[in-house]
């Protein structure tokens, strides 16, 4: 369980922190509150058990290495976005799972949504149609489905509602090499910070 040294990449959101684990099958359910337990023990799948789990404990190690104060626990908000308070101090939360690991980021003063999703993985093109608007394939039809995907999902995830939203509500504009802008519906926007690190595509929104 680390941090992700971030200061090399271009238009990393300030006062962020990204962290990453491989699943693991040997940590303790100790460390989960009640409501946690609950929502842990329904799962049937051990895999995503394991997920859950190392979610966790990625989460309060990550305090623990930045000197904050490991009390924080972690919540939902109705529609299930994570978030993590002690007492009145609150962090905003995102996690994300791919096939071998999984990736946690927070922020005491930044709203984010994360994705991240396997290089390797083969992403049908079908997929990608089903994503992206008319004017969006335009422009976007030659790059790395992966990118598109984790863009999108980082953006729903900061917005909270999920697989509730029709990805194709949201149009991406790039900005810069690792930044893009995702708005929704012409009313809402969202930076996007996208980048390769652990052979994984790695989007923040923020």
């Amino acid at each position: 369980m680390k941090l992700l040294e971030t200061i090399h990449i271009s238009n990393f959101p300030d006062d962020v922190f990204l962290g990453y684990s491989e699943i693991r099958e040997d940590l303790s359910s100790r460390i989960l509150i009640e409501p946690e337990k609950q929502e842990w023990e329904v799962f049937t799948n051990q895999h995503r058990r394991n997920e859950f789990l190392t979610g966790r404990h990625l989460f309060k190690e990550m305090l623990r290495c930045l000197g904050i104060d490991a009390d924080f626990t972690i919540q939902k908000h109705a529609l299930g976005k994570p978030f993590a308070t002690c007492g009145v101090d609150k962090l905003y939360v995102s996690f994300s799972h791919s096939k071998n690991h999984v990736f946690c980021t927070f922020s005491p003063s930044v709203d984010i949504g994360l994705d991240t999703e396997w290089l390797d993985r083969k992403v049908d093109e079908r997929i990608v149609k089903r994503i992206l608007g008319e004017n969006e394939w335009e422009v976007f039809s030659e790059e790395n489905p992966i990118l598109l995907w984790t863009i999108k999902e980082a953006a729903v995830k900061c917005l909270g509602t999920g697989l509730r939203t029709n990805l194709k509500e949201l149009t991406i504009q790039k900005n810069d090499r690792n930044e893009f802008l995702v708005i929704i519906n012409n009313e809402k926007s969202f930076q996007i910070c996208s980048f390769q690190e652990l052979n994984h595509q790695i989007s923040i929104a923020y």
